[in-house]
């Protein structure tokens, strides 16, 4: 009896120690994947307060259907920013875009250009630039 007790005490704490140790790794890997995703996201929380866009010009000419719209846009921030990834909406609409430069620096220039846009002359529009990070620009712009 003494040996069946002993064997059995051997069994049940060698089957705690595998619970322990697949419990305490499926932990750790939680944990580690909470706090990347923590980091990710501090990170993009800096650098979206890091970003600031100034809209310096807008040019929109038109026909009596349509118009081709140029923004001048300065990078007053510290954020470099990928240009290829900004989305551009024109009345709540996102419309194709083209660019001079593909990676705005801070207090660099970039003009960016989208043509033949519904709306002629005399007609006014609402303008919103979006950078990578989420931060937005608006504007409101007649047609001449």
């Amino acid at each position: 009896m003494g040996f069946s007790t002993t064997a059995a005490f051997v069994i049940i704490f060698v089957a705690s120690l595998a619970i322990v140790g697949l419990a305490y790794s499926t932990f750790y890997l939680q944990l580690k994947d909470y706090v990347y995703k923590l980091k990710a996201e501090r990170e993009d929380a800096v650098n979206k307060a890091n970003t600031k866009l100034d809209i310096i010009s807008i040019n929109a000419v038109g026909t009596n259907t349509s118009h081709n719209l140029s923004v001048v846009v300065k990078n007053t921030g510290t954020t470099t920013l990928n240009v290829s990834k900004f989305d551009l909406l024109v009345d709540g609409v996102l419309v194709d875009f083209s660019y001079n430069r593909t990676v705005l620096y801070p207090e660099t220039y970039v003009e960016i250009s989208s043509n033949n846009l519904s709306g002629g002359i005399g007609t006014t529009h609402r303008l919103k630039i979006v950078a990578e990070n989420g931060y937005a620009i608006y504007a409101t712009y007649t047609v001449s």
